[in-house]
């Protein structure tokens, strides 16, 4: 008898373990996932930084008004410009960020030019956060160098940091690029989340997915991806997993630093990379015709 009422209490109790962990799910996104903080004034870089931006404004696909940022390129003696970096960035605050900046400049002299924006409810940019959301929003960043700029397909190239890797990795699976880099990526947040609460039922739950791991597949523009091996943000084999499930022309490089500084504590390396990635997505005729190769020799990580 005593069994029979522990087994009724026990199977009583899974709605409320549901609903509890739900609860806490859907607290731990809205104040974790999306972290756009308290200050949505987009400052112009001092004149020290040397960084020249230009505000560009674009509309989503349901009428919301987005903010972003032109950086040009610096030319160099490889490098006329032309090529375009769409980046989406990761989950807390806005493009105006300190260590953004210092990111632009760097990239900048790699001779690509930067179309940098903020998404929903981050910066100066309309509406609140949702995961339906940051894709439409990449989708009007896209447009905008598509049909405002009149950027080719074959000149941009989109990258995603962080949560900014899924928003990448479902832009880049929908439309044609001339490349796709993801950094510190996930292969989804339930994934990450099972991770962080294994007693949850994440998997089950009605929550924001972000499933990388699902659609990285269907990614055909050549892919790179980096990831810093001291990440304890986000693993690095998430980015090892997303590599593994890509198809065509990819190449994987391991960094050191952690989630958000690889490109100052290995800048070297970081930056070689990209460039290279660059020339090379610009250069159709060097990639060829296999779409099943890896661009060049996969990276190992540092000792």
């Amino acid at each position: 008898m005593r069994k029979a009422r522990k087994g009724i209490w026990a199977i009583a109790a899974i709605p409320a373990v549901y609903a509890a962990s739900y609860g806490a799910t859907r607290f731990v996104q809205q104040h974790q996932l999306y972290v756009p903080g308290p200050d949505h004034i987009l400052v112009t870089p001092s004149a020290e930084l040397a960084l020249p931006v230009e505000r560009v404004e674009m509309r989503t696909s349901d009428s919301l008004k987005l903010v972003g940022w032109v950086i040009p390129g610096q030319r160099t003696a490889s490098a006329d410009s032309t090529m375009w970096m769409l980046l989406c960035h990761g989950n807390s605050g806005h493009i105006a960020l300190s260590a953004r900046l210092r990111y632009y400049k760097a990239l900048r002299q790699v001779g690509v030019n930067i179309l940098a924006f903020d998404y929903r409810g981050f910066g100066e940019s309309e509406g609140e956060p949702t995961e339906d959301g940051l894709y439409r929003d990449a989708d009007a960043a896209y447009r905008y160098l598509r049909e405002v700029r009149g950027i080719p397909a074959s000149h941009i190239i989109i990258y995603g940091h962080s949560l900014g890797s899924a928003v990448a990795v479902d832009l880049a699976s929908r439309v044609p690029a001339a490349g796709m880099i993801v950094e510190g990526a996930f292969t989804s947040i339930t994934d990450l989340a099972q991770e962080l609460y294994p007693w949850a039922p994440v998997r089950w739950l009605p929550v924001s997915r972000f499933a990388s791991i699902d659609k990285i597949g269907r990614v055909r523009a050549p892919k790179l991806v980096l990831h810093a091996t001291a990440d304890r943000r986000i693993p690095v084999m998430h980015g090892r997993r997303l590599y593994a499930k890509a198809n065509g022309i990819k190449k994987i490089v391991e960094l050191r630093g952690g989630h958000g500084d690889a490109f100052e504590v290995d800048s070297a390396r970081y930056f070689g990379a990209i460039a290279r990635f660059v020339s090379d997505v610009a250069n159709p005729a060097v990639l060829g015709n296999d779409r099943n190769r890896s661009l060049g020799a996969s990276a190992s990580s540092h000792p």
